[in-house]
């Protein structure tokens, strides 16, 4: 099972760059970027962090996709 993130989308429609909410959040721009790009998954603490910096939820951020 892998899972779909609409990081970017929200992130970008907020105006909020990658670098704002890194640092916001605790982490380096570079784990953003590669949590944006599916390279990584963001622990539960991060993306929770990330939803409540972003006044969203969780599960509109990253969405689980069936193999």
């Amino acid at each position: 099972m892998a899972f779909v993130t609409h990081l970017k989308e929200i992130r970008t429609k907020q105006h909020v760059n990658q670098t704002d909410l890194a640092i916001a959040i605790g982490t380096c721009p570079k784990s953003i970027s590669n949590i944006e790009c599916g390279k990584n998954c963001p622990s539960v603490e991060m993306a929770l962090r990330m939803a409540a910096y972003l006044n969203t939820t969780v599960e509109a951020l990253f969405v689980l996709q069936e193999d």
